[in-house]
């Protein structure tokens, strides 16, 4: 499955030649989003790393953040909106690595993504409700600047540039990057996370509780051709 340049680091395991391709659909302060990722990462992302996949499955992050309108209720979403600041700094770190001369093909521009997503989703609890309510939305972000130079070695004051709003109501540097994010989810019809989607299609039976045993089950029936050796 191919991506726009800018999101080509959302692909955290297998290339684009694969034969299949699982696509996340996750809020990076959702608690069951994390059990999702977690389990992907445990028990799938290492069986394409060290080969038995690695020209069978592909797996892309997909962000969820949308505090729009849900038809046909027509009401906002008003719950975790830190969250958004959140998934502004997940795009911050390439923003911040492109501005600075790399190319989105760089490896280290995807390597310092993946861990920069990863490093947020363990530590989510940081970014809930509870914790940023007495914060202004800047404070917030000056707290994810911290991280973003603590865990990838990014330069605090231009991540935090890439992440924080210009004049009047143009958003941040990484705004509409994060509406094309929404504009795809809306799109394919996701509005609850986490949602996992295989070969372009919802597949309800992937659950965030799946077990090694359960994830190799789906593996060998759904993506594991039938005359592949055994996993």
């Amino acid at each position: 499955m191919a991506l726009a340049p800018q999101f080509a680091t959302h692909r955290i395991a297998g290339t684009a030649s694969a034969s299949h391709t699982l696509e996340l659909f996750l809020d990076l302060i959702c608690p069951f989003s994390k059990k999702q990722l977690d389990g992907v990462r445990e028990h799938v992302v290492p069986l394409i790393e060290n080969g038995p996949l690695e020209q069978h499955l592909s797996v892309i992050v997909r962000q969820v953040r949308d505090l729009s309108s849900l038809p046909p209720l027509k009401v906002p979403q008003p719950w975790h909106a830190s969250s958004t600041l959140v998934h502004e700094a997940a795009l911050g770190v390439s923003k911040t690595l492109i501005d600075a001369g790399a190319s989105f093909s760089d490896a280290d521009v995807h390597d310092k993504f993946k861990q920069f997503f990863y490093r947020l989703m363990d530590g989510q609890e940081a970014y809930y409700d509870e914790p940023t309510a007495t914060e202004t939305p800047n404070q917030t972000r000056a707290r994810l600047a911290d991280l973003a130079n603590e865990v990838v070695g990014l330069d605090r004051d231009a991540f935090l540039k890439a992440i924080s709003v210009g004049k009047g109501n143009g958003g941040t540097g990484v705004t509409a990057d994060l509406k094309l994010q929404i504009k795809y989810h809306r799109a394919r019809g996701v509005h609850v996370t986490p949602t996992v989607f295989l070969d372009g299609l919802a597949e309800p039976s992937i659950s965030s509780s799946f077990s090694g045993e359960d994830w190799k089950k789906f593996i060998q029936e759904k993506i594991v051709p039938s005359d592949a050796p055994k996993l």
